[in-house]
């Protein structure tokens, strides 16, 4: 049965985080390491703001980190997180800069079919991925959020192909009931790479 209101729904209520998925990306942080004090970092799918909440204390005032979002932010931005609100999939959608850290925890506006819902995830991912075939500096890192499905594992060797480490990772803050993990993708060969 779905509780949504479990020990990380209440821990994050309780230390003034905007969700529970603050919990998921440092967990990702602390076994992959995939961002640095002052580094540059794209947050795709950031509202209500949990994410940069958290990247913003991690990568301190010399880093920055832009966040993108179909919705608003239930959050004020800290003085070091640009917010665009906009959809992925906007033709319009470009950056002045590469990023050392390109995040995903995009999910579709669910439906309640599986297999629709997990198609979504994967073309959601799937775009993602595209994106951070033009912005990702080399040797840069990767994570995106998918429901699993036959499709996903098409994503997953190509993602292989373009960087030196790949991993499948659930977080102990996801909730029970939810079947998403992480694509952790680091070491970027760069945007030339085949």
């Amino acid at each position: 049965m779905y509780e949504r209101k479990d020990h990380f729904y209440k821990k994050a209520k309780k230390e003034g985080f905007a969700s529970r998925a603050a919990y998921k990306i440092l967990e990702i942080q602390k076994k992959f390491g995939i961002w640095k004090k002052g580094g540059l970092i794209l947050d795709l799918g950031s509202a209500p703001g949990g994410w940069l909440q958290i990247l913003s204390k991690e990568v301190g005032e010399k880093g920055l980190i832009v966040g993108v979002d179909r919705s608003p932010l239930k959050i004020s931005p800290p003085l070091n997180v640009r917010f665009i609100q906009t959809d992925i999939h906007s033709p319009d959608i470009a950056f002045e800069q590469r990023f050392d850290c390109i995040l995903s925890d995009l999910s579709p506006d669910l439906s309640g079919i599986r297999f629709r819902d997990t198609y979504l995830s994967f073309e959601i991912a799937s775009r993602v991925f595209t994106l951070a075939k033009q912005f990702l500096k080399k040797n840069g890192n990767l994570v995106i959020k998918v429901f699993p499905g036959e499709e996903v594992d098409r994503l997953k060797s190509e993602m292989k192909k373009h960087f030196e480490r790949f991993a499948t990772f659930i977080p102990e803050a996801t909730r029970k009931t939810s079947s998403e993990v992480y694509l952790v993708a680091t070491g970027f060969k760069g945007a030339a790479h085949v």
